[in-house]
């Protein structure tokens, strides 16, 4: 006993003295994470990629479904001349439709604007600096996206035609909202919504205006729509035919 006491003594005095004194071990199964935490970690990993996978299938669903859309309104017809990739056109006729649908546009509507704004050149770039299939302006288009919720990053991310068309097709239906007819809108997706406020201000500078680029986008969605309704009343007839047959 007495020599356990003076093991004791000499400890205290070590940690007394600010002495190194030897390192208390922790049980060896406080190291890592218990068994149970370990289970539950991939527990949690398995059905995370599971919910991963099904949003995948349920993405892939929609998109077949929006490019039939697309098959069908002739949008995929247009994209052909983007000179893009098949998987690229088949991304950007389901981004045309998909956006065109969030935003409450006509498909057909976005089709013509990017016609006229950039003839699907996907690299397309203004003398004023707006990019890509829709002609936006980088700092319009940081705008929107944050508005939107996600960050735009480099100017050149324009040139992605989803991320494009995606921007473009909610500036054209804000400008709508805001300038209350399509005409007038396009006036500001032209011209800048300043800009346009001061030409629409004045009779003779809006008539002039008028006759220029919002005509050529309507005249565009018109035709459009025209090549559109004789396809569809083409094959409504051959489907009566074939029942008939």
């Amino acid at each position: 006993m007495r020599g356990w006491r003076w093991v004791a003594m000499a400890a205290a005095l070590l940690v007394g003295s600010g002495a190194r004194a030897f390192p208390v071990m922790p049980p060896e199964e406080a190291l890592g994470e218990a068994p149970a935490v370990i289970a539950l970690r991939q527990q949690l990993a398995q059905r995370e990629a599971e919910l991963k996978a099904i949003q995948e299938k349920l993405r892939e669903s929609s998109d077949d479904s929006h490019y039939a859309d697309a098959e069908r309104l002739g949008v995929v017809e247009a994209v052909r001349a983007s000179g893009l990739t098949a998987r690229q056109q088949r991304r950007l006729s389901v981004a045309i439709i998909r956006e065109a649908d969030r935003n409450h546009l006509d498909p057909l509507l976005v089709v013509a604007l990017i016609h006229c704004e950039s003839s699907f050149n996907n690299y397309a770039v203004s003398n004023v600096g707006a990019m890509g299939l829709m002609q936006v302006m980088p700092n319009t288009g940081t705008y929107l996206a944050n508005k939107a919720g996600f960050r735009l990053g480099r100017r050149t991310n324009l040139f992605d035609a989803e991320t494009n068309v995606e921007l473009g097709t909610a500036y054209l239906a804000d400008l709508i909202q805001r300038f209350g007819t399509l005409e007038r809108a396009l006036v500001a997706y032209n011209a800048g919504p300043g800009l346009a406020q001061r030409i629409l201000a004045r009779r003779e500078r809006r008539v002039k205006f008028m006759a220029g680029y919002p005509a050529k986008v309507v005249k565009e969605f018109r035709k459009l729509k025209a090549k559109q309704a004789r396809e569809l009343t083409l094959r409504a007839t051959q489907q009566t035919d074939d029942r008939e047959g």
